[in-house]
């Protein structure tokens, strides 16, 4: 199949050699980088257990080549894991070469005749698979389908691998991942571009690569604050969700940028063992927070197959990002199911619980049948079997259909209509325990404080707390419901006594219109906020229109939904990506 890409395949060969060497920074220069993957390596080439990313690192590193013989054996042995093992053992082989032992070498292209894994479901698996059979197919060029798990050649395989790939990164970058900023998921599709830029002996699937990794990173990048991923997210897992340093990106923050908490992983191990250094234009954007900014993106709603007449709605993310907190959130909805997180507030002080947010906890047939082929009536029952919070009513993650937010800078509007008879009738707020101050004010604002950073949180109807250890609960069962936030630190608005103040004189106007629960608000700055559920927005009498939002706009990333070409800006230097021609250009002001 031809792909749009074959008519650069020249340039990119060019391009491969020499593009962004004198842009991306040494080790000497990367304030330590060489330190920090150190420091995760180390763990794991001292590793006795049998792991296939601690073999890795022996066979690279050249430590304990002998274990790692020995244990790598022993692991090929039962292969498990589906397309999770492919990524691994592709690691310990590209990594290993020159290294493991013939017996081990075998074993591993054995492995690919013997063990059938499983493609998967989601995205993520997706890219996992076809990144690992891709290489894999370019490692034993010449195979018969007699020699691979599912009775095609290498060439059918590479050639099947090369056309997905291809396909999923035109769309992730012209229309975005449906399974879009998850700080658990960030690895899954990070390590696999990692593998590619460095060990594909095809020079589109290779650039392509190096660019999607620099792609990846630039949004982690925008989007982090002090290490953690923030905003709305597709995906994320308890406790991660309330305790954001315990997701899987933190140690990916830790290795390229100095920030976040080191942890150990598998994963990590990846990156660190990888030859690829982003440029430096990528670690100077997730370093400066020195004054705020409104950065918006659009992406899309991961595959739908039933009970709606669009395939991949819009997704529209809003984040308001500053030195000593972020405010982010999506529209609201049904965006991705089981683990959406439809907003947060995120902070830099009271680790490890940095965050406030709400959620109506809610779960369905529906929702699930919307994503998934099976049988509708069985599939709760399924999912809960590997996804044990999904049908909770104290869980901390999902979407609701019955949910919309509407954000304008530092201020957010939630509301709530919950028909009746729904699983959950009830929604629910996260108020860690490490906050300074919690209390609510006669005003009617819950009122608490972080450090340097004031929160205003207006719940429009009654409610009760629950202390439940590490943080507090709030429950409200009215089914037409719904909050204001407002949140400022002190170089914003100067003392806590006058945030308290100035928010007594901004109570919410909440009514019903058309049928509908709605708001009327004025910010601690006197802009006019009007919010109708679902999806009515007003700025000050002026109509909020989404999809002006962009692909990317803001201080940081811009680009126009479905072109292709992704600029990356900081101060007078721009690296622009373009997915079209597989360029990388730098501008300079």
């Amino acid at each position: 199949m031809r792909f749009f890409y074959v008519t650069v395949f020249l340039q990119v060969v060019c391009l491969c050699a020499n593009a962004n060497s004198a842009f991306y920074q040494s080790d000497t220069t990367y304030e330590g980088f060489d330190r920090r993957a150190n420091f995760f390596l180390s763990h794991y080439d001292t590793m006795k257990a049998p792991d296939y990313y601690a073999c890795a690192a022996k066979y690279a590193r050249g430590i304990d080549v002998e274990t790692a013989d020995k244990n790598a054996l022993s692991l090929l042995r039962h292969p498990s894991g589906d397309m999770f093992w492919m990524i691994a053992v592709m690691t310990m082989y590209l990594h290993g070469q020159g290294r493991m032992s013939r017996d081990v070498r075998e074993g591993v292209k054995e492995a690919w005749k013997s063990y059938t894994p499983y493609r998967g479901d989601t995205e993520n698996h997706w890219v996992q698979y076809y990144s690992a059979l891709f290489l894999a197919s370019e490692e034993w060029p010449d195979m018969s389908g007699k020699e691979w798990f599912n009775g095609k050649s290498s060439k059918e395989n590479r050639d099947e691998a090369k056309s997905f790939l291809l396909s999923w990164m035109k769309e992730t970058t012209r229309i975005g991942s449906g399974e879009f900023d998850s700080p658990d998921y960030f690895p899954e599709y990070f390590n696999s571009m990692l593998l590619l830029a460095q060990f594909s002996r095809d020079a589109v699937i290779k650039k392509l690569g190096k660019m999607m990794a620099d792609y990846l990173l630039s949004e982690f990048a925008v989007e982090s604050l002090d290490g953690q991923y923030v905003g709305g997210f597709s995906r994320v897992y308890e406790p991660g969700v309330y305790e954001p340093e315990k997701t899987n990106v933190n140690a990916f923050a830790y290795l390229y940028f100095g920030q976040g908490v080191p942890i150990l992983s598998g994963w990590i191990t990846v990156a660190a063992l990888s030859s690829y250094r982003p440029p430096e234009i990528i670690y100077d954007i997730a370093h400066d927070r020195s004054k705020p900014y409104v950065h918006t993106e659009i992406k899309r709603v991961r595959n739908i197959i039933r009970y709606a007449p669009l395939r991949n709605p819009k997704v529209y993310k809003y984040d308001y990002i500053t030195h000593d907190y972020a405010l982010g959130s999506l529209q609201g909805g049904i965006l991705q199911p089981i683990q959406q997180h439809t907003w947060g507030l995120f902070l830099t002080t009271g680790r490890p619980y940095t965050t406030i947010f709400s959620i109506h906890p809610y779960w369905s047939s529906l929702e699930l049948g919307m994503f998934f082929p099976e049988e509708t009536e069985t599939m709760i029952s399924s999912v809960t079997s590997s996804k044990t919070t999904y049908t909770n009513p104290e869980k901390w993650t999902g979407s609701s259909p019955y949910e919309r937010t509407f954000q304008h800078k530092n201020t957010l509007i939630v509301l709530y209509k919950i028909p009746k008879g729904t699983n959950t009738d009830h929604i629910d707020g996260f108020f860690p325990g490490t906050l300074d101050t919690l209390f609510q004010d006669p005003s009617g604002w819950i009122i608490a404080r972080s450090g340097d950073v004031y929160i205003g949180w207006y719940p429009l109807r009654s409610f009760n707390w629950v202390n439940e250890g590490f943080y507090k609960r709030l429950r409200s069962y009215h089914l037409e419901n719904g909050l204001v936030l407002e949140v400022r630190s002190k170089k914003e608005i100067g003392s806590f006594y006058r945030f308290r103040h100035l928010l007594s004189f901004r109570i919410p106007k909440f009514s019903q219109r058309h049928g509908n629960p709605a708001v009327q608000y004025s910010t601690l700055e006197g802009t006019e906020l009007d919010f109708v559920y679902p999806e009515t927005r007003q700025v000050n009498g002026k109509y909020v229109d989404l999809s002006t939002y962009g692909y990317y706009k803001g201080r940081f990333l811009r680009s126009k939904f479905n072109s292709g070409v992704i600029r990356i800006e900081y101060k007078t230097r721009a690296m622009i990506l373009d997915f079209n021609k597989l360029t990388i250009k730098w501008n300079y002001r």
